[in-house]
């Protein structure tokens, strides 16, 4: 059954990450690789979540959280890098 719901989670985590590298279409590989990585992350998080249940007191919600403002920050650094901010 863990097996099951690990490929499951898999699926869900590459399918994930496709649509968050084309939502934010940072133009800087760097920031690329770093999005991905973040999104890696969540993705990981999630999938002890489905595992396990609510059984780490929040503080993965607050991870995931946290995770998706560094996301932003990215975003909006790759923003700074093609002139669109200043």
């Amino acid at each position: 059954m863990k097996t099951l719901t690990a490929f499951i989670g898999g699926v869900a985590a590459t399918a994930t990450l496709t649509a968050c590298a084309s939502a934010f279409a940072l133009s800087h590989p760097n920031f690329q690789n770093a999005e991905q990585a973040l999104q890696v992350a969540i993705n990981h998080i999630q999938g002890a979540q489905q595992v396990n249940g609510p059984t780490f007191g929040g503080h993965a919600g607050r991870a995931i959280e946290l995770i998706r403002q560094a996301q932003d920050e990215v975003a909006i650094a790759d923003e700074y890098h093609r002139g669109v901010r200043y």
